[in-house]
């Protein structure tokens, strides 16, 4: 069976909503991620709503394509996640989820991407490819947050 989600977690010292804000930033994405390297909204999406919609733009080993994202839930201090649309009608779907902790909050983000089940996709091991670009983007993440 061919694995399509996966998720990891970190502890960081700052608030839940100081690390949503970091979030759902988009002008920030490049300093979180290892492959996205902006984001920008579009239409007259201004912020994290549900519904609001933007692009990322990506780059893996020279390897460079942009998304469109729909916003799924915008709740800030608990959770942020969206979906990208697949060209064959599957979506991935990102989220983060920020639960209060007594030294600040800690922060889980996972992927649920039935497209990894496609042949190229597991030649290339993107599953693993996405696990330790999440593992990758906390860090970053709790750096910047505790900074």
């Amino acid at each position: 069976m061919v694995e399509t989600t996966g998720d990891t977690s970190i502890d960081i010292e700052a608030s839940p909503e100081a690390v949503y804000a970091i979030l759902t930033d988009l002008t920030r994405i490049s300093e979180l991620s290892p492959e996205c390297y902006k984001a920008e909204w579009e239409g007259q999406a201004t912020e994290a709503v549900a519904g609001a919609q933007f692009r990322g733009y990506n780059d893996n080993g020279g390897n460079k394509w942009d998304a469109g994202c729909v916003v799924v839930t915008a709740d800030p201090g608990k959770e942020w996640s969206f979906e990208v649309p697949g060209d064959d009608g599957r979506s991935t779907l990102w989220r983060y989820q920020i639960e209060a902790t007594s030294d600040g909050c800690r922060v889980t983000e996972s992927f649920d991407s039935p497209i990894l089940d496609g042949e190229f996709f597991q030649k290339i091991n993107r599953h693993k490819l996405l696990l330790d670009n999440i593992a990758q983007s906390l860090a970053n993440l709790k750096a910047v947050a505790e900074a």
